[in-house]
């Protein structure tokens, strides 16, 4: 068991102190694009080569988060809270629940005032705070009894199921399986970061901090800030949104 804490920010390979430090750097790049129109300002992102992402909402009430481009997609009932986090009733192919998670939504500002959105293909990451790394599910059981491997337990869904009144965040804790792992570096910054693809809850990706890579068959499990994105639509549109939202550059 090897136990490591970090921040969703150096999860993708950007190591700074300050949000504005990696907002300025973005803008320092070149590489902003506007995605969106929003309340007569923008919605703003930089995407990375490494998958890394930062969003920038240029309008009251001015948000910055952290995204990434995943390598999975699942299906997903959408349901905005707010400008940034969203509501994901992850379902199967023939429409059956599985589970529920609060997310990030790259696209969050641009459909906070829409209807619950259906079926969206979404990509999901657990961008990892406070991590650990077991190297075998057996070693994962016996250190967590009475605990199921593979599961995604995510705070903000919980409140929102119970009607608490408190805005959630995306926080969540996780546990899965790891399939594959590969380093991958950080245009802006040069930093390391691990992607790692997982058998879990639903297919959604994770990113930790440099270190050692996770071997295949062993188990990844923590707290992490969940971050989303919809896929492009092959007609051009973005999921459901009827091509009115912006598709954060995939």
């Amino acid at each position: 068991m090897n136990k490591t804490q970090s921040t969703d920010l150096l999860s993708i390979g950007l190591g700074f102190d300050r949000w504005q430090d990696a907002v300025e750097a973005a803008i320092g790049s070149n590489q902003l694009e506007v995605v969106g129109e929003v309340r007569g300002g923008q919605l703003i992102q930089y995407s990375d080569v490494s998958g890394a992402q930062l969003n920038v909402l240029a309008v009251e009430p001015f948000a910055t988060f952290a995204g990434f481009a995943s390598a999975t997609r699942t299906l997903a009932h959408l349901t905005p809270l707010n400008d940034v986090v969203a509501l994901a009733d992850i379902v199967s192919p023939h429409g059956d629940p599985i589970t529920s998670v609060t997310v990030n939504l790259a696209q969050g500002p641009l459909i906070v005032d829409e209807a619950p959105m259906q079926w969206q293909e979404v990509g999901i990451t657990a961008l990892a705070l406070d991590y650990e790394r077991f190297t075998s599910p057996e070693s994962f059981l016996a250190n967590n009894p009475g605990i199921t491997l593979g599961t995604v337990v995510s705070h903000g869904a919980e409140m929102v199921a119970s009607g608490a009144a408190t805005t959630p965040d995306a926080s969540a804790t996780f546990s899965a399986r790891v399939l594959h792992a590969e380093r991958r570096t950080s245009q802006l910054t040069g930093q390391q970061f691990i992607h790692v693809s997982v058998d879990g809850a639903f297919p959604f990706d994770v990113c930790v901090p440099d270190g050692e890579l996770p071997e295949r068959d062993s188990v990844i499990s923590g707290s992490a800030v969940m971050v989303g994105s919809v896929a492009l639509a092959s007609g051009g549109g973005c999921g459901g949104c009827g091509g009115s939202c912006g598709c954060g550059g995939h």
